[in-house]
């Protein structure tokens, strides 16, 4: 008789771990014979090796001050494990550029802090690509858009502003243009010390809009003792500081009556805001009492 696999039934056959021993026995074990067959285990083979996955993959928009440097990590897993390189968006490698740019063996691009005056384009401009590759595959980061900006010193003020008592009235923080991508009102501050922070609620006397301004309602002539000030937050260095001014209310006693009209005399307008921010539809009214209500 044989067994499953082919040989005598006398073979005694012993599994250890990939390896099958086949030791031959008799009545009295008077001759032994020791054979050792090999079988690849293919099943195994097969789930030990996989393509490169990626585990990070570095961000779309990539922005930084030349005051900070960032570091943008691409880790890939994969048997074997994926060698990572870095590319321009056309397809050509990119290599270490001393004191500006950095490709680690382990896979992160570092753009180290660096002067305004060593700022180059080809470096602190560019669109990248994070390659992983093994021999099963390769794959490629999406697009990553990579901007450096030299910092400057910015002043932001808040000018004063005229409404007609019981009306409501927008304070804004003035951002300078080169600066506006990347400072955001975090609060606002007034003279007697409150402060009033970014909020959802949109109910109160005091509201802090997503855009920064500051909406002060039903204004009374208390309101026009205090000053306000505005508090920004530099997103790429995280500077905070408070605006170089103080913005003011001109509060004028309503005159006659009116009836309501809108504050924008515009019939058509278009807001632009970034998918990722909130956006508020003010609808602002200006409004003025007379003895008869109107």
């Amino acid at each position: 008789m044989s067994n499953k696999i082919g040989f005598p039934s006398e073979y005694l056959i012993i599994s250890v771990e990939n390896k099958f021993i086949i030791k031959m026995v008799g009545g009295l074990l008077k001759a032994s014979l020791l054979l050792t067959l090999v079988i690849e285990n293919t099943v195994r083979g097969q789930s030990d090796t996989s393509g490169p996955v990626f585990i990070q993959e570095p961000p779309n928009n990539v922005d930084f001050s030349n005051t900070t440097g960032t570091k943008i990590i691409c880790q890939s897993r994969g048997v074997p494990l994926p060698n990572i390189t870095w590319t321009k968006s056309n397809g050509e490698p990119i290599f270490t550029v001393p004191g500006l740019r950095q490709v680690m063996e382990n896979g992160n691009l570092i753009l180290p802090p660096f002067r305004a005056s060593d700022y180059k384009q080809e470096v602190h401009a560019q669109t990248y690509r994070c390659i992983a590759q093994n021999e099963l595959g390769k794959i490629q980061s999406r697009d990553v858009h990579v901007r450096a900006v030299a910092i400057q010193s910015y002043r932001v003020v808040v000018d004063e502003e005229q409404v007609i008592l019981g009306n409501e009235v927008l304070l804004k923080c003035d951002i300078p243009s080169f600066e506006a991508d990347f400072v955001t009102v975090v609060n606002w501050v007034d003279s007697e010390g409150l402060t009033i922070s970014v909020n959802t609620n949109y109910d109160g006397k005091y509201v802090v809009l997503p855009s920064g301004e500051l909406q002060i309602r039903n204004v009374s002539a208390e309101d026009g003792f205090k000053t306000y000030k505005c508090r920004t937050k530099h997103r790429l260095t995280g500077e905070t500081k408070l605006s170089a001014t103080a913005g003011r209310l001109v509060i004028t006693e309503p005159i006659g009556g009116t009836k309501p009209k809108f504050s924008l005399e515009t019939k058509t307008l278009t807001i632009s805001r970034a998918s990722s921010k909130t956006l508020a539809l003010l609808c602002t009214v200006n409004k003025n009492h007379n003895s008869n209500g109107l």
